[in-house]
């Protein structure tokens, strides 16, 4: 049973060699790695490791999928991970964020893949969000119902309540079965040919699953992409209007500060609060393939 992960990426070298470095750790056979800026320093430093396949997207690369470079980047990622998936003829196809990783506490993902039912196209798994607790250790914050999100953060529950406690996308990702006709691929989903979600099994916390998520590693990271957060489909209404908030105080710096606090720190507290919710894995996120 093989395992091809396929991501679009335009990342840091330390984010790409977690990512990389994880996923081989774990088993994956082959890495499609699609460089969204074609002289990206990856194209250097992965040379010498044979089952990464990087794949520059020149315009001449979008050109061939009746793309140009300057389409939306959603739309240019849909159609990289699709090519990609139908270059795979057999086991599973996993398709990531550069940001994540898939893990399955115990086991490795080569051998995950073989617990999943025969008759299954598609297994998803839900998002374990990176959030960093007071006594300096890194914590998963885990998707929970909406009444506890609002019995956790009061005033604040509007910020959290659309993605179920989370900040990022609680839908996770997903483990596609190789060689289904017709089939194309968003980030999050598969389609059969008909337009059709595919059949998926969901797992979750309960089932010994996480898609961890490093969606703000640090402030540094997450302000430096505040232009796409507050213009992302990914990201609720009331979060894009505090970000937007934020941005127009008259000290943007301090109030955006305040908003990543408030949104990936929690203080003793608020960390067994949601503890107690089940909405909190003291285990930090993984740093190694094992």
């Amino acid at each position: 049973m093989t395992l091809t992960v396929i991501t679009i990426a335009k990342e840091p070298l330390p984010i790409l060699h977690r990512f990389l470095d994880w996923h081989l750790g774990q088993g994956a056979d082959r890495i499609i790695l699609f460089l969204d800026d074609p002289e990206d320093d990856a194209l250097a430093a992965f040379a010498d490791e044979p089952r990464i396949d990087m794949r520059p997207c020149t315009p001449g690369f979008w050109k061939t999928l009746g793309l140009g470079p300057d389409k939306r980047f959603t739309r240019r990622q849909n159609a990289a991970l699709t090519a990609g998936y139908h270059e795979v003829s057999e086991g599973w196809v996993l398709i990531l964020d550069a940001d994540e990783l898939m893990w399955f506490p115990g086991m490795t993902l080569a051998e995950a893949i073989r617990t999943f039912p025969a008759d299954i196209p598609s297994v998803r798994v839900a998002t374990a969000e990176q959030v960093f607790l007071d006594d300096g250790t890194e914590g998963l914050r885990l998707p929970i119902p909406r009444e506890a999100v609002n019995r956790l953060y009061g005033a604040d529950a509007d910020l959290f309540r659309g993605r179920f406690g989370l900040v990022g996308h609680p839908e996770g990702k997903s483990f596609h079965r190789a060689g289904i006709p017709g089939a194309s691929f968003k980030m999050h989903w598969g389609f059969d040919s008909a337009g059709d979600r595919l059949e998926e099994l969901t797992l979750g916390p309960r089932d010994g699953g996480h898609l961890v998520h490093f969606g703000a590693p640090t402030y540094e990271n997450w302000r430096a992409k505040m232009e796409w957060r507050t213009g992302s489909w990914g990201f609720t209404s009331p979060v894009k209007e505090a970000l937007r908030d934020a941005g127009d105080d008259a000290d943007a710096e301090a109030a955006y500060r305040a908003l990543y606090d408030k949104f990936y720190r929690l203080d003793a507290d608020m960390a067994a609060r949601l503890e107690a919710e089940g909405g909190l894995l003291r285990a930090g996120p993984p740093a190694r393939g094992i």
